[in-house]
Protein backbone atom coordinates (compact mmCIF):
# COMPACT_ATOMS: atom_id res chain seq x y z
CA UNK A 1 0.00 0.00 0.00
CA UNK A 2 2.88 2.49 0.84
CA UNK A 3 5.24 1.34 -1.74
CA UNK A 4 6.29 4.32 -3.86
CA UNK A 5 5.61 3.10 -7.31
CA UNK A 6 2.08 4.52 -6.26
CA UNK A 7 1.38 7.96 -6.53
CA UNK A 8 -1.42 8.52 -3.97
CA UNK A 9 -3.48 11.53 -3.81
CA UNK A 10 -2.85 14.45 -0.89
CA UNK A 11 -6.70 14.06 -0.09
CA UNK A 12 -9.71 11.96 -0.01
CA UNK A 13 -13.32 13.05 0.83
CA UNK A 14 -15.72 11.00 2.46
CA UNK A 15 -18.88 11.69 3.26
CA UNK A 16 -19.73 10.68 7.31
CA UNK A 17 -22.84 11.39 9.47
CA UNK A 18 -21.61 12.76 12.71
CA UNK A 19 -22.10 10.00 14.44
CA UNK A 20 -19.80 8.04 12.07
CA UNK A 21 -17.33 10.85 12.89
CA UNK A 22 -17.70 10.61 16.21
CA UNK A 23 -17.42 6.77 16.38
CA UNK A 24 -13.77 7.36 14.14
CA UNK A 25 -12.42 9.38 17.16
CA UNK A 26 -13.28 6.47 19.83
CA UNK A 27 -16.71 7.64 20.84
CA UNK A 28 -18.81 4.26 21.66
CA UNK A 29 -22.10 3.56 20.76
CA UNK A 30 -22.88 0.49 22.89
CA UNK A 31 -26.85 0.73 21.27
CA UNK A 32 -25.12 0.59 17.58
CA UNK A 33 -21.96 -1.39 17.20
CA UNK A 34 -22.55 -0.59 13.25
CA UNK A 35 -22.03 2.82 13.54
CA UNK A 36 -17.72 2.62 13.52
CA UNK A 37 -17.85 -0.14 11.07
CA UNK A 38 -20.07 1.83 8.87
CA UNK A 39 -17.98 4.51 8.86
CA UNK A 40 -14.66 2.24 8.26
CA UNK A 41 -16.27 0.97 5.29
CA UNK A 42 -16.73 3.98 3.58
CA UNK A 43 -13.55 5.08 4.15
CA UNK A 44 -11.93 1.64 3.08
CA UNK A 45 -14.33 1.99 -0.13
CA UNK A 46 -13.01 5.77 -1.11
CA UNK A 47 -9.77 3.95 -1.24
CA UNK A 48 -10.36 1.03 -2.91
CA UNK A 49 -11.44 3.77 -5.44
CA UNK A 50 -7.74 5.11 -5.67
CA UNK A 51 -5.83 2.28 -5.22
CA UNK A 52 -6.35 -1.55 -6.36
CA UNK A 53 -5.95 -3.41 -3.27
CA UNK A 54 -5.12 -7.20 -3.58
CA UNK A 55 -7.99 -9.37 -1.54
CA UNK A 56 -5.78 -10.51 1.03
CA UNK A 57 -5.67 -6.98 1.97
CA UNK A 58 -9.66 -7.35 2.65
CA UNK A 59 -10.84 -6.41 5.70
CA UNK A 60 -13.58 -8.48 7.58
CA UNK A 61 -15.64 -5.89 9.59
CA UNK A 62 -17.65 -8.21 11.32
CA UNK A 63 -14.77 -8.80 13.19
CA UNK A 64 -14.13 -5.16 14.28
CA UNK A 65 -16.96 -4.92 16.43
Amino acid sequence: MNTPSHKRPEKIYVELTFDEALALTGVRYPANQHIGTSARQKIRAACEKTFDFSPKDKVDYELLT
